[in-house]
């Protein structure tokens, strides 16, 4: 009786270091700083510079409005648990289709309190 309780507590314990799987995947949103930029008259472009390492990988932009003002917070994927690789400076471009005349505002990434206003006469 003693050893089918032993060897029900091993596989319990198989079992529970199977179904904890450890993952290293997490999704950043780095500081960003944005430099308006000229381009085509139908858009109002910007060029977003921030810091990454090599093991994060850039997944898009996550936008959403808030009283008036347009966040934008650049997003990527750390995909290392061991990574010690230096920080890098990357560049992303940025555009919007002109909107109608008025006045826009824009706020870039979670830790900037910046905002750059855009006037469309």
């Amino acid at each position: 009786m003693k050893f089918n309780h032993v060897l029900l507590g091993i596989v319990c314990l198989f079992a529970a270091a199977a179904c904890h799987k450890t993952t290293c995947e997490q999704e950043s949103y780095p500081p960003v700083k944005a430099t308006r930029v000229d381009g085509s008259p139908d858009s109002i472009r910007f060029n977003l510079s921030y810091y990454s390492s090599r093991c994060e990988e850039f997944t898009g932009f996550n936008e959403s409005d808030s009283s008036g003002i347009h966040v934008v917070y650049v997003k990527s994927l750390f995909r290392s648990c061991n990574c010690t690789d230096s920080l890098q400076k990357v560049e992303r471009p940025y555009a919007v289709k002109t909107p109608g005349p008025g006045t826009y505002y824009y706020k870039w990434g979670p830790y900037m309190s910046k905002i750059d206003t855009v006037i469309i006469p």
